[in-house]
């Protein structure tokens, strides 16, 4: 089980590395001749409108699509954060006294 993890997590960072390459040089990709000899702009486009076509029900319904907010639940965390908390200040010399009575009490109790 250890092995497929680790070949996951490698292939997972190797495909975050040339993916961030990617990104990083898609100007210099664009104006490469490879990707304008291929026409790489148009195949885009004619992928984009044949899942269009063949799915139309996702791109209808404006209600379907998933708002960002209902993913994430924010309001739980604003809830937590507008609670008032009580915070009491340790005064050192109670703290000392109460070390110095337990260890009294070790001491009686040996």
């Amino acid at each position: 089980m250890g092995k497929i993890l680790k070949g996951v997590a490698k292939f997972a960072v190797a495909t975050a590395a040339v993916g961030g390459l990617c990104y990083v040089f898609k100007d210099q990709i664009k104006e490469s001749k490879l990707y304008k000899e291929y026409d790489v702009d148009t195949k885009i486009q004619k992928v984009k409108t044949t899942i269009k076509d063949k799915m139309p029900n996702l791109f209808e319904k404006e209600e379907d699509i998933v708002d960002e907010n209902e993913i994430f639940f924010d309001d739980l965390d604003l809830t937590a954060e507008d609670m008032e908390r009580d915070y009491v200040d340790i005064d050192a010399e109670v703290v000392a006294e109460d070390k110095a009575e337990e260890a009294t009490e070790d001491t009686t109790e040996a």
